[in-house]
This record gives structure tokens, C-alpha cells and sequence, in this order.
């Protein structure tokens, strides 16, 4: 049996930005708009959504306290303006970070308590606030999946809220928010989408349909992430990594992960380790471990990447990071031998459940022992 599930409406154009005008009033008119803190404001994007709604006669409540690797209690001051206010629909203007903090004030806000109560295991059984989400990254996919990334600084955890209710009710996907990105966002959240693709085209819950968009997805970010990096400003290039990063998430958000998310998320949490980067470093190693049980899909990954077989892919991988100025290892977090047992034990979650090959904690302490 196969179940995909995706937002009701995906937007995919150049431009789709001025959509907001058209699909926000049918939520209602009063929106909470969650953003990070600077940079859609630089860029100019924020005034521009601002004339869009404002031509609609829709009000604004502006939360823009979003940061990397987003908090509990960041959601949490989200939850209370949307609460206070009454909002009747919520945008999440950003990258991964935004659009997960989005997604979690939108389910949490119209129900009792703090977001912690879910993220420890109270059950989300109703709908939230409508979310419509508007990605100006092309790497995590958040716009397409059905949970939140979301850390407790104080403990040290970071994992996922989950449920089918938190999947946004619209996506607007426009190539030309992404113009704005860095290179090393730019390298980091393509390297994420990269990484997805992959570990969800391995997967062990893979079928037959998300196996066609991730290998389409390795195929066109392999070959046009490093353009990307480069030549930021085309928007050709742009688009067509904006258009991998949406198949990989419609794949990866029905066929899970690996254990390279699986082990990024307790690196993040406990280095801040930027978690494109740290997908990056650590693929290689974890398709190294997992070759034998997927040889036949490692060999169509090699096709799709111009290499010689699914052997040949890990070193193909490092040569990318190589061209994305990624590092190979993590030396540079001097990451301490001693956390190394923590961090395989935050490790286990639902990406490491559907890596192909269930790895040991030795066997994931030595991945970890090679990358540091």
C-alpha cells in the first residue's frame, strides 16, 4: 500500500510570491507572519508581502524572533501572539527554520498548553491554524513535510513534532525568493536536499513513486548545486535547484531518512552544527556502511551521476563537497570523544528507522569517530 501525502495546493513558478495575494483571504484575514529576523527584511521581500496583503485587505502581526536550529521557547512566544491576537491563518516566510517554527505555532496555538506537552508525546488529534508556507531556501523541504525540527536547548534534544496535521494547506514554491541566498546557505541547504534524496531513495520504506522523484532529484541537484553556488545570481540555475529540492521533499516526506539526518539532528543540538553541512560530511561514510544491502540502487544512483558504480558514489560525494567549499570531516567543532556515546543515543529516532541497514551503536560511534 502506498499513502503520499502533500499539501493541498503546490505552487511551483517564478513570481509565485504574488500568489499570497490571491490564496491568503480564503484562510481569513488576519495573519501571523513568521519570519526570521533580517534577512527577508534586507532583501526587500517583507515589504513586498506586506503591499501583497495589504492590497487584500488582510492585517499583519509580524513575529520575526525565528533562529537557526529554532527553539522551544521561540515557538512558545509565537504561540502566545497567535493565541492574543486571533489569527486566522499563518504564513512561514523562510528557510527550514522559519517554516518548522510556522508549522508548530499553527497546530499548537489553537489547542491547550505549550508546545513542549507535544513534543514530548501529548497526541495532535485535530487540525491548527491553516499554514501557508513559503520557502525562500531550496534544501529542507519543510514547506512539503508533516513535522517541525525543533530543539530544547536546555536538555540538549532536538527532534521532530509530528503529524499528519501539520502539513501546510498551501506551499508557495517561487525560484526567485532563493536569489537572495549566500553561497554557504546556499551550499548547506542544498547539500540537505541532496542528502534527502538519497537516503530516502535507500530508504526502506521506498516505493515506487518516490522512488521516481528522488532520482530525479539526485540527478538535477548533483548537477547544478555547484553552479548554484557559483553563479548565485542566475536564475535559471536557481530554479532548477529549487525545482530538485521540491521533488526530493515530495519523496522524503512519504520514504523517510537515514542515519545521516539521524545522526545531524544531536550534532546540531549539542554543536550547533550547521545541519546541511553536517548531512554533507556525513553521507559518504553512512553509504559506505549501507552499500551492501542497497547495491542495485547505489548502482542507479552512480548512472544518474555520471560515475562508474554505486561504489564510486561516497567519493563522488566528497568531491561535490569539495566544489561547495564543505568540509570533509567535523575537526573544526572539536567535537569530544567522550559525547560520542550521547550523541549515537540522540541519534535513534524515525530517520535512523528507515536506514536500509540498522547500524550498531559501534557502528555509528566509528562513523562518528572518522568525521571528528
Amino acid at each position: 500500500m502506498i499513502t503520499l501525502m502533500y499539501p493541498s495546493r503546490i505552487i511551483f513558478a517564478r513570481g509565485s510570491l504574488g500568489k499570497l495575494g490571491e490564496e491568503v483571504p480564503g484562510f481569513g484575514r488576519k495573519v501571523l507572519l513568521v519570519t526570521g529576523r533580517t534577512a527577508m527584511r534586507k532583501a526587500g521581500v517583507l515589504d513586498r508581502v506586506y503591499g501583497i496583503l495589504s492590497s487584500e485587505k488582510v492585517a499583519i502581526e509580524l513575529f520575526d524572533e525565528v533562529e537557526h536550529d529554532p527553539s522551544l521557547d521561540t515557538v512558545n512566544k509565537g504561540i502566545m501572539i497567535a493565541r492574543e491576537k486571533k489569527v486566522s491563518v499563518i504564513i512561514g516566510l523562510g528557510g527550514g527554520s522559519v517554516i518548522d517554527t510556522a508549522k508548530a505555532i499553527a497546530i499548537v496555538a489553537p489547542k491547550e498548553g505549550s508546545v513542549e506537552e507535544y513534543y514530548y508525546g501529548k497526541p495532535i488529534n485535530t487540525p491548527g491554524i491553516p499554514l501557508i508556507a513559503v520557502p525562500t531556501t531550496a534544501g529542507t523541504g519543510a514547506e512539503i513535510t508533516n513535522n517541525a525540527v525543533l530543539t530544547d536547548s536546555r536538555r540538549k534534544i532536538k527532534k521532530s513534532l509530528r503529524s499528519p496535521f501539520m502539513i501546510a494547506r498551501v506551499a508557495v514554491v517561487d525560484p526567485e525568493l532563493t536569489l537572495f541566498c549566500p553561497p554557504s546557505l546556499t551550499a548547506y541547504s542544498g547539500m540537505d536536499a541532496l542528502t534527502q534524496a538519497i537516503e530516502c531513495y535507500i530508504s526502506r520504506v521506498s516505493n515506487p513513486i518516490t522512488d521516481v522523484l528522488a532520482l530525479r532529484a539526485i540527478e538535477i541537484l548533483f548537477f547544478n548545486l555547484p553552479l548554484a553556488v557559483k553563479r548565485g545570481d542566475d536564475i535559471n540555475i536557481r530554479e532548477k535547484v529549487a525545482l530538485g529540492s521540491l521533488l526530493q521533499a515530495m519523496a522524503f516526506s512519504n520514504a523517510g531518512l537515514g542515519a545521516a539526518h539521524g545522526l545531524s539532528h544531536p550534532l546540531g543540538a549539542y554543536y550547533k552544527i550547521p545541519h546541511g553541512l553536517a548531512c554533507g560530511v556525513l553521507l559518504p561514510y553512512v553509504l559506505e556502511y549501507n552499500m551492501d544491502v542497497c547495491q542495485e540502487k547505489m548502482d542507479r544512483i552512480a548512472e544518474k551521476i555520471g560515475v562508474k558504480s554505486g561504489r564510486d558514489v561516497p567519493d563522488a560525494i566528497r568531491d561535490l563537497l569539495q566544489k561547495i567549499n564543505i568540509p570533509l570531516d567535523l575537526r573544526k567543532w572539536r567535537i569530544r570523544k567522550e559525547d560520542i556515546s550521547s550523541l549515537v543515543a540522540g541519534s535513534r529516532g524515525g530517520s535512523m528507522s528507515k536506514n536500509p541497514r540498522e547500524l550498531s551503536d559501534e557502528e555509528l560511534s566509528s562513523i562518528l569517530e572518522k568525521v571528528i
